[in-house]
C-alpha cells in the first residue's frame, strides 16, 4: 500500500437493519389496530324485473332530498314535507321522526332514495344516511337505555333534480 492511501472500510448495515425491523414492526401493528368504517349501500333488487300484475297497487316510493336549503321528503311525484336548516344545520332528528311515521304506515318497506345536490359534502351525506337508517326511541321503562329502531336499511343515492 502507498503511504498516503486511506484504508478500505467496511460498511456496517447493522444499525440500518435494526431501524428497518423496528419500523416494519410498528407499521404492521398500527395496521392491525386501525379500523375502517364502511357505509354500505344496497341497490334495489327489482330493477329490470318482470312487470307486476295489473291488480297490484303501485310500489311506495320514499325520496329524501338533501338540498343546501334543507331536507325534503317526497313520494316519487311531489314533495310532501320540508325541513329547513336549523342554526345552519340539517334537522336529522325531525327527519328521522317523520320517516318513523312513514315506516309505521309501510312496515315492510326497507328502501329509501337519497337525492342530493352536488355541493353537499360527504360528512353531511353520511349524517343524513344514518338518520334514514336508524332512530333512537325512548326506552319503554324509565332508567333503561334508549332503543335503536331500524327504519330503512337500503339506501340508494342519486343526484337531486
Amino acid at each position: 500500500m502507498a503511504a498516503g492511501s486511506p484504508d478500505s472500510e467496511e460498511v456496517d448495515l447493522t444499525t440500518l437493519l435494526n431501524i428497518l425491523v423496528v419500523l416494519v414492526s410498528f407499521l404492521i401493528l398500527s395496521a392491525v389496530f386501525s379500523q375502517v368504517t364502511i357505509q354500505e349501500l344496497n341497490m334495489p333488487t327489482n330493477a329490470g324485473g318482470k312487470a307486476p300484475p295489473a291488480n297490484t297497487p303501485p310500489p311506495v316510493v320514499i325520496e329524501v332530498f338533501l338540498r343546501k336549503s334543507g331536507l325534503e321528503i317526497g313520494n316519487g311525484k311531489t314533495v310532501t314535507d320540508r325541513m329547513p336548516l336549523v342554526d345552519d344545520k340539517y334537522d336529522t332528528t325531525t327527519l328521522s321522526r317523520r320517516l318513523k311515521l312513514l315506516k309505521d304506515q309501510y312496515m315492510s318497506k326497507k328502501d329509501v332514495i337519497l337525492l342530493m345536490e352536488p355541493e353537499i359534502d360527504y360528512a353531511t351525506m353520511i349524517g343524513v344516511m344514518d338518520a334514514l337508517k336508524f332512530i333512537k326511541v325512548p326506552a319503554p321503562r324509565e332508567g333503561s337505555p334508549a332503543l335503536t329502531v331500524v327504519l330503512f336499511p337500503n339506501v340508494t343515492v342519486g343526484d337531486a333534480p
